[in-house]
């Protein structure tokens, strides 16, 4: 009798998604996940039992599974955006901006306090980046004056932002902005409503206890619980994104395949 236990395991490995190519079911080309702290799976099944009531208390002579799911949690630290787009269920889009000049804004009581968000409207939400020879006066119709940078007003250029600092001479007052916008690229992603879908497949990679590889031809991604966008300056945590996993039946597939290493 073999008393001791030959298939302990430290669980480690990489979790790879082939997101479906647009209205198909065809994967295409898997991608890592990164670096994943977590990734369970829960296999749960509803039965239905039989009694038998000839004699006595009715005992239990038969149960079958009528139902059965495959579901799964995945946390990864690496925030890539087409990791961020499946927790805002989206994709990631490149925005293209083309260069403008003589964009002009004027902003009314002013506070101590206040920030600008350049060229924000419901055309553009995010509002505009990149600016460049940004004057900013009382916007006086006959002799405007104009306010000094880093002592009434603080710019980010690159998020196109103006803040106003206590002790500027603008407060109280309205302002006018006068400014261009830079030609430039970025990502974005729109939060959505739609789950991503594709294969996912594991890889271990264990320390300790045998090899094996999971594939799932069909799965949706979905968001599982909290982002945290800021955290404790002394906390000893990442940041983490938290994704559900739904298996779901592929044709005449199954929900997933569990394979060894091969040997000679």
């Amino acid at each position: 009798m073999d008393l001791q236990s030959r298939n302990l395991t430290v669980p480690r490995g990489t979790a790879l998604f082939a997101k479906y190519k647009p209205g198909t079911q065809v994967p295409g080309p898997f991608r890592e996940l990164g670096n994943t702290p977590e990734f369970t799976l829960a296999r749960e099944a509803e039965t239905l039992p039989h009694y038998s009531s000839r004699v006595g208390f009715r005992t239990l002579d038969e149960e079958v599974a009528i139902e059965a799911t495959l579901t799964g949690s995945v946390t990864t630290d690496d925030m890539k955006a087409e990791n961020a787009a499946y927790f805002f269920m989206s994709e990631v889009k490149t925005i293209t901006v083309t260069a403008s000049s003589n964009v002009e804004e004027t902003f009314e009581e002013v506070k101590a306090g206040d920030l600008y968000q350049l060229g924000f409207n419901d055309t553009n939400p995010s509002g505009a980046r990149k600016v460049t020879t940004v004057v900013i006066t009382d916007g006086a119709a006959t002799t405007p004056a104009t306010f000094v940078l880093d002592e009434d007003y603080l710019l980010d250029a690159d998020l196109g932002t103006v803040y106003i600092p206590a002790g500027s001479a603008a407060i109280g007052g309205s302002i006018e902005v006068s400014y261009s916008v830079a030609a430039s690229t970025r990502d974005q992603i729109v939060a959505g409503e739609t789950q991503v879908e594709g294969a996912l497949k594991f890889i271990s990679n264990n320390p300790i206890g045998p090899q094996f590889d999971i594939t799932f031809p069909r799965v949706r991604l979905s968001p599982n619980g909290d982002l945290a966008l800021i955290m404790d300056p002394e906390s000893s945590e990442w940041q983490q994104l938290p994704l559900s996993i739904s298996v779901m039946k592929k044709g005449n597939l199954a929900l997933a395949y569990r394979d060894g290493r091969p040997v000679a």
